[in-house]
């Protein structure tokens, strides 16, 4: 009996081990399948016998409907799913039922059925359990719409799968969970702690020697922190760190992305002219590495950047060479990109029923759901209203929409309400029209919103384009006073371009001389014809810019041609001549040169080495002398700076014991604050007696290790966040002593004043470099700021008096400001060299 229990526990606790780390390869999203496959695969299933082929085969179905953009598509995924799991769980098929809980749990937050999706959760254990719950994450992550409130829902799942995959001790879905997190801190904008959760991945895979995972990581993190002007130094730095690892390891695919990746940070960040170098770049090496299959991509890339430049003859051109290359291939899943890029072109260059034609081929090819689906919308329907045909524009426009679910996203409701409108405005049925432009309008906080925390740049209306649009349909139908309000809400726009600038001032011209006011008119036409000459003497140098560099091309190619000419003839000559000379007497000569050579430079080694050998000695006694000096120097300063931290130590705890005497609550807080004041400096001196360097100090970490000290002093908890952004700058002893007093006055005075009450709030802490020789100190925080009247030159106080002087000390300009809370910053010249041009990312931080 006792044998019986003993082999049944055995059985129970080896089945508990296999269920708590049920594996899975995978990832969390779901797997592209080709289209055209999906009637043969169809008609595969239906004589299909129930075993794991079958399984795989509803998971391929599956994830054609779970691309698919028409309507009912998503339905469809989560039913085949359901029987894929159903049928994987009868065959004990662990790898198909995973797969299937996935395809649900993914169609079910793309329909934005949470209940169901998290229903699945019931069906899985182990590692499976950790993926299903990233999918819950990437719900609310994944929402470019989500408000602060709803992208906090995701954080418990975030936790919940961070802990389990660290019980597990699982690194794939430690991994998994780290970059996920990263995601999260992307979307609330909070940059420095997404960098970090992405650094802590690098390091991992740094200190294992795991380079591939480790370039993989660089290049995600290029593509996943939100593009803006704060973040283009980080992105070039990862995919350029990415990169170099790729080469290291000879992975030349990988090496194109990044070096195509980079071109297109610099584009997004109008630089045009590095964009062109790295595209062209990224062409010679894939065809160095013959990867043919590259190849279409890398010239749709080419085209569409001259096509943007408006130089049509070099975008015709790579267009063409991508679709020849696919033909060569006979590969049709890429016929709607290089469609797409001949649509641009011809819509650029005018010819819109061209542009029409190409636009339409990249849907009939192109089923399934496409990132830029409703961006494309919208320029067919403008090629449709310029080409004349508004009407059968929106014919397209009514059957794209019945054949589609709603749009989930607020930017492509906006592009859908802004192709309607435009439709309807051209057919002169203007109630409609309007109906669909104050839609446009609507929504347009929701699409700017979301921009702002998005992974890549979306070509959207909202902003200017919106507001000049309602404005010139207004203008047209006569009702200006309407129409002004929203132009002028237009040049308010921070997406405000020189051509919409333009066209704006034009439509604010004809407003304000229908309502008599002519000076404004004036003004608005002067500055109309002002960009309208701009732009035209720009657009035309470019022009002739072009004309001259392919004129120069032309006349290079024929010079190269002439010159291989002559170099040709010329090097028959030579080798004529050659075979007729004599070398005897010149190879005899250079023997004897040599050899003389030889023996002279004998004599003079056997003579430098003899006086080398006596200098030796003496530098070897002078260094043993000299090191020992240096050694001692070095101690003697390390003590130096010991006996003075420690003094300062015991003046500290001086004060803690005089104050338990005094009664006077002023007296006892002047003695915190002194306290506060000579920590600061302590630490300092700690720093340097514990460093290599003794002659400045890494503020980096002093600053966090400051901050860490006075928010455990206040005793604040998470009530008061502390955001830290400092750079990896080093500084003398007698310019760090001035900025940590600062520091402590400032956050001191923060924490004391700006939260009264129990407030919430944030401090922000950041020390930069903003030119070669300066440094700027910036302390904010978003309390209740300081009083209408309050005047810094008038301030008798001893914290604002102390700062005033010690940013004398460091011969800084010293400003406060109070606009949504209060803001101090001190400007003042380094006096050390500089660390290097680019930043150390794990360099920053939060508290």
């Amino acid at each position: 009996m006792r044998r019986k229990a003993v082999f049944v526990l055995c059985l129970v606790l080896a089945y508990c081990r296999f269920t708590s780390a049920q594996p899975t390869a995978d990832g969390i999203g779901i797997d592209r399948q080709p289209f055209a496959k999906l009637s043969s695969w169809l008609g595969q299933l239906k004589v299909a016998k129930e075993d794991t082929t079958k399984v795989n085969l509803l998971l391929n179905i599956g994830g054609i409907y779970y691309w698919n953009d028409s309507k009912g598509s998503l339905d469809s995924a989560v039913i085949i799913g359901r029987l894929a799991a159903a049928l994987s769980k009868s065959l004990n098929y662990t790898r198909g039922h995973n797969s299937a809980c996935n395809l649900i749990c993914n169609a079910c937050t793309k329909k934005r059925d949470l209940q169901s999706a998290k229903a699945v959760l019931k069906d899985v254990y182990g590692e499976m359990y950790i993926r299903l719950l990233l999918v819950l994450n990437e719900y609310y992550i994944n929402n470019k719409d989500a408000s602060p409130a709803e992208l906090h829902k995701a954080l418990p799942y975030l936790e919940q799968a961070r802990k389990l995959s660290a019980r597990q001790r699982s690194r794939r879905w430690m991994t998994e969970s780290a970059i996920a997190q990263a995601k999260y801190h992307f979307r609330l904008s909070e940059m420095t702690l997404g960098k970090n959760c992405f650094y802590r991945v690098i390091r991992y895979y740094q200190q294992t020697g795991d380079k591939q995972q480790e370039a993989h990581f660089w290049q995600e993190l290029a593509r996943y922190i939100p593009d803006s002007d704060s973040t283009y130094a980080t992105e070039v730095y990862s995919i350029r760190k990415a990169r170099t690892l790729f080469q290291e390891l000879g992975n030349t695919e990988e090496v194109a992305t990044c070096i195509w990746l980079e071109g297109y940070y610099h584009w997004q960040h109008n630089k045009p002219e590095l964009t062109e170098k790295l595209y062209l770049l990224e062409l010679q090496t894939l065809q160095a590495a013959k990867l043919d299959g590259e190849l279409t991509a890398s010239y749709q890339r080419l085209s569409g950047l001259y096509e943007k430049q408006r130089n049509f003859d070099k975008a015709l051109h790579y267009a063409l060479l991508g679709l020849k290359n696919l033909q060569i291939l006979k590969d049709s899943s890429q016929f709607s990109s290089i469609y797409l890029a001949l649509g641009n072109i011809h819509r650029s260059m005018g010819n819109y029923s061209e542009a029409i034609n190409y636009y339409k081929l990249v849907y009939a090819t192109t089923p399934v759901h496409r990132v830029w689906t409703y961006s494309l919308l919208r320029l067919l329907i403008d090629a449709e209203i310029k080409s004349g045909h508004p009407e059968e524009g929106l014919s397209f426009l009514q059957s794209f929409v019945k054949k589609r679910d709603t749009p989930q996203t607020s930017a492509n409701r906006q592009l859908l309400a802004f192709a309607f409108g435009n439709c309807y405005s051209a057919i002169r049925e203007y109630a409609r029209a309007e109906a669909y432009y104050l839609e446009m309008i609507r929504l347009n906080k929701d699409v700017e919103y979301s921009q702002k925390a998005n992974f890549s740049r979306m070509e959207t209306v909202a902003g200017a384009e919106a507001y000049l649009t309602i404005g010139q349909f207004y203008t047209q139908n006569g009702k200006f006073e309407r129409a002004g309000n929203y132009l002028k809400m237009a040049l308010q726009s921070k997406k405000l371009t020189p051509a919409f600038e333009r066209d704006t001032r034009h439509m604010l011209f004809k407003v304000d001389s229908a309502a008599g006011n002519l000076m404004a008119a004036i003004r608005h036409y002067q500055r109309f014809k002002f960009l309208n000459d701009s732009i035209e003497n720009n657009t035309q140098n470019k022009e002739v810019l072009i004309l001259k560099a392919n004129f120069k091309a032309a006349e290079r190619e024929k010079d190269i041609k002439l010159l291989t000419k002559e170099a040709a003839l010329h090097k028959e000559k030579l080798e004529l001549a050659a075979r007729t000379e004599k070398y005897t007497y010149v190879g005899f000569a250079v023997l004897l040169c040599l050899l003389g050579l030889l023996y002279y430079g004998y004599r003079i080694k056997q003579s430098t080495n003899r006086q080398l050998l006596e200098q030796q000695k003496t530098i070897s006694i002078k260094n043993a002398s000299l090191i020992q000096l240096v050694t001692e120097k070095e101690w003697l300063l390390r003590e130096v700076h010991h006996r003075v931290k420690n003094n300062l130590q015991i003046v500290i705890s001086l004060l803690n014991s005089q104050s338990a005497y005094l009664k006077e609550e002023v007296a006892v807080n002047a003695i915190v604050e002194s306290r506060h004041r000579i920590q600061a400096m302590s630490m300092l001196h700690q720093r340097i007696y514990q460093s290599e360097d003794l002659t400045s100090i890494g503020m980096s970490s002093y600053i966090h290790e400051l901050v860490s000290y006075l928010d455990s002093s206040f005793n604040t908890g998470k009530r008061i966040i502390f955001n830290i952004d400092v750079e990896k700058i080093e500084l003398d002893l007698s310019q760090a002593v001035p900025v940590g007093l600062i520091l402590n006055e400032a956050i001191t005075n923060s924490l004391k004043y700006a939260f009264p009450g129990g407030r919430e709030g944030t401090v922000r802490v950041s020390f930069t470099k903003v030119a070669e020789e300066d440094i700027l100190l910036s302390i904010t925080d978003d309390g209740i700021g300081l009083p209408r009247e309050f005047e810094i030159d008038a301030v008798e106080t001893f914290g604002f008096r102390l700062m005033k002087g010690l940013a004398e000390d460091l011969e800084g300009n010293f400003q406060v400001r109070s606009e949504c809370g209060m803001t101090l910053e001190v400007l003042f010249p380094h006096r050390i060299l500089q660390a290097a041009a680019a930043p150390e990312p794990l360099a920053t931080a939060s508290v």
